[in-house]
């Protein structure tokens, strides 16, 4: 049974969810100021939007490449990109929205090389990783201006507390996975405490288990073994997500609405999160939650604008990845194995 009949047989669902969220936006706003505000938006906007989308795809391929070469996966660049739009083309068949395509993309890069599958899932845990760190980097500059100029107040404050805990929760996580964090906290626990408890013929699958799991955090300390590239890395990762801020701000413009950096820059942060939604490709869910970010950041926005806007947003930086990620994996298929003695730039 290939990935794609795999994914078929429980996507249903999730798909379900999806356009049911999606038609009980539509019905809950104005639809045909909804449709007016599309038709009337200003398309040079909506093409920087798209190619806004476009750069955050290069970029993330970017990074997508500089974990492979860390972790001592022979690919070459074309490959890295073909790679990353399969793997957006898979996150939008699967739960979890950005994220629970991972394990897939792990196994067919695992299927494709000569990677364990320990290799590939930390190389795209890493990616993952540093792509989220930006998303925190910019919130954390928004909520530094607004504290300069005194306007944390009300709700904003809160969010500005919940930004502040998630840049201290980012710093943890970074040190554990990358920085031999987490292989100390395990071989501080398998030293001072004892598990006599017996697992009959579970025993070799829990073995199994740790064993993989002691694999994947030695090849993530691996990365942190070259702080330098990861910090190159993780800055090409803020270019990615400049994209993300770029694709926002010019969706809002085309609407009609004059955007302020510091609050595209929060809106941006907090739809991050909706990427973890239990629907393929975050649909629906993000749509949602963008345009209520959207109306509370800019309360004088009707619910059908900014409904439009997160229309908008989406096409810039979801529609390109999916079609794309689709000729990606179609492409991917056919492939037996990479031919890595073609040219290998690690230095992308």
């Amino acid at each position: 049974m290939d990935l794609i009949t795999k994914l078929k047989n429980n996507k249903a669902v999730w798909f379900l969810l999806s356009t049911v969220i999606l038609v009980a936006l539509v019905y809950f706003v104005d639809h045909r100021e909804l449709a007016i505000t599309l038709a009337t938006s200003d398309l040079q906007f909506v093409a920087l939007a798209i190619g806004s989308g476009l750069v955050t795809l290069l970029m993330w391929s970017i990074v997508w490449h500089r974990f492979f070469s860390m972790l001592e996966i022979p690919m070459p660049f074309q490959r890295s990109v073909t790679m990353l739009l399969a793997g957006f083309f898979l996150n939008a068949l699967t739960p979890l929205g950005r994220f629970g395509g991972e394990p897939f993309i792990a196994h067919l890069i695992g299927s494709k090389t000569d990677a364990t599958y320990q290799q590939a899932l930390s190389s795209v845990s890493s990616a993952d990783l540093s792509n989220a760190i930006p998303f925190i980097t910019f919130g954390t500059l928004s909520v530094a201006y607004m504290a300069i100029f005194r306007t944390l107040e009300g709700m904003i404050a809160d969010i500005a507390f919940l930004v502040i805990v998630l840049l201290f929760v980012t710093i943890l996580v970074t040190y554990l996975l990358w920085f031999d964090g987490a292989r100390s906290i395990v071989a501080y626990v398998n030293d001072t405490i004892s598990f006599d408890q017996e697992l009959g013929r579970f025993e070799a699958y829990v073995e199994s288990g740790k064993e993989r799991g002691k694999e994947v955090l030695e090849r993530l300390q691996e990365v942190g073994n070259n702080p330098y590239r990861v910090l190159v890395t993780v800055l090409i990762s803020h270019l990615a997500v400049l994209g993300h801020v770029g694709a926002t701000y010019f969706s809002l413009q085309a609407v009609g609405i004059e955007p302020a950096l510091h609050t595209v820059f929060l809106i941006v942060t907090l739809s991050g999160f909706l990427t973890f939604s239990p629907t393929p490709g975050s649909a629906g869910t993000l749509e949602a939650g963008f345009a209520a970010l959207v109306a509370f950041f800019y309360p004088a926005t009707s619910p059908a604008t900014a409904t439009s806007v997160a229309i908008l947003y989406r096409v810039g930086t979801y529609l390109p990845g999916v079609i794309f990620g689709y000729i990606a994996f179609m492409s991917i298929k056919n492939i037996t194995d990479f031919d890595v003695t073609e040219k290998i730039d690690e230095d992308v």
